[in-house]
């Protein structure tokens, strides 16, 4: 089974992190942009996966992304990971730490056929939501309630053919949070919404996942070693790997004098943190020096004009905290 949303609604907002998964730009399934780098769907349905489409409310709309691995999960679960050919500039879903017990109130979303028996209806174009509930019980079809989770599918609304891998959230911390993954049928039933669906339990899967992405929280290792030979400004924070920050505080600084910016940029140990510096030309900005070895650690001098500045940190492998101590003329 891969699952559609029949049943529901149009969406009535725009996911970010909602991911369409194409085959030779083919629609297949969902995902859950979850990192810069990285999409979490069903581990049935990669094999194939060449490109995908991140945020958007039709299957046109989105940012493009090629796709470098996939990873299968661990043997006998339904879970995948794919890695991005560059990091995307759409807003990560966080894995929740919200309790998914009997009762919670959950969103399912995904595209496609809207009517219950295989093959009756196509794709459409724009993209579904449903509100339900998980279940203590009602799911036969193999379920392992550790590992995933038990969705109702009733009066005739669910998840049904072509859909698996889209993203089961739940409302926690004012904002939406990824619970599951969708799985399968919950009975084996081949008509959909006649019984509940089981969709995999991401946060039990959290430990397998940030073996590939790193700390998905922003945590990992300390800056080591401390940034030196800068000293006037100093901005701290963390980075998942493949995220970027710019520095002062996500803004830039204006010089009004001609004379050296330095940056001193220390991220975690073994990690691979880049820095650059860039200077707005009237229409975009542009990097005029960079530190790019592949080092947790970077240093940057440029000797420049007056004019408006900004630091960008990027964490080009690796996740964890780092320190940017500054000067300016």
């Amino acid at each position: 089974m891969q699952p559609y949303i029949i049943g529901g609604d149009p969406a009535s907002e725009n996911y970010p992190f909602y991911t369409k998964l194409l085959s030779n730009g083919r629609f297949g399934c969902g995902g859950s942009l979850i990192a810069p780098l990285w999409v979490v769907t069903a581990d049935h349905c990669i094999g194939s996966v060449t490109s995908v489409r991140i945020g958007g409310t039709t299957l046109s709309s989105g940012e493009s992304r090629t796709v470098v691995q996939q990873i299968g999960g661990p043997s006998g679960y339904d879970i995948a990971l794919l890695k991005l050919g560059s990091a995307s500039t759409q807003t990560p879903i966080k894995i929740t730490d919200t309790a998914l017990t009997a009762g919670t109130a959950v969103r399912i979303m995904g595209h496609g056929q809207t009517c219950p028996t295989r093959g009756c209806g196509s794709a459409p174009n724009q993209l579904m939501q449903l509100d339900t509930t998980l279940l203590s019980s009602g799911c036969t079809a193999g379920y392992q309630p550790n590992y995933e989770l038990c969705v109702g599918d009733s009066y005739g609304a669910g998840a049904c053919y072509g859909d698996s891998g889209g993203p089961l959230v739940v409302r926690a911390n004012n904002r939406w949070e990824l619970g599951g993954a969708t799985s399968r049928a919950g009975q084996g039933q081949p008509t959909c919404a006649e019984a509940p669906s089981i969709y995999m339990k991401v946060p039990a899967f959290k430990s397998w996942i940030e073996g590939y992405t790193g700390d998905l929280d922003g945590g990992g290792p300390d800056p080591d070693p401390e940034p030196g030979n800068c000293s006037e400004e100093t901005f701290t924070g963390s980075l998942n790997a493949g995220g970027s920050v710019y520095q002062p505080n996500g803004s830039y600084y204006y010089s009004s004098a001609s004379g050296t910016h330095r940056g001193c940029l220390a991220g975690p140990s073994g990690a691979d943190y880049d820095l650059y510096l860039q200077k707005w030309n009237g229409s975009t900005w542009a990097n005029v020096q960079s530190g790019t070895t592949p080092a947790a650690s970077e240093e940057v001098e440029y000797n420049g004009t007056a004019g408006y500045y900004r630091w960008r940190v990027h964490a080009y492998s690796g996740s964890g905290s780092y320190t940017l101590k500054t000067d300016k003329p």
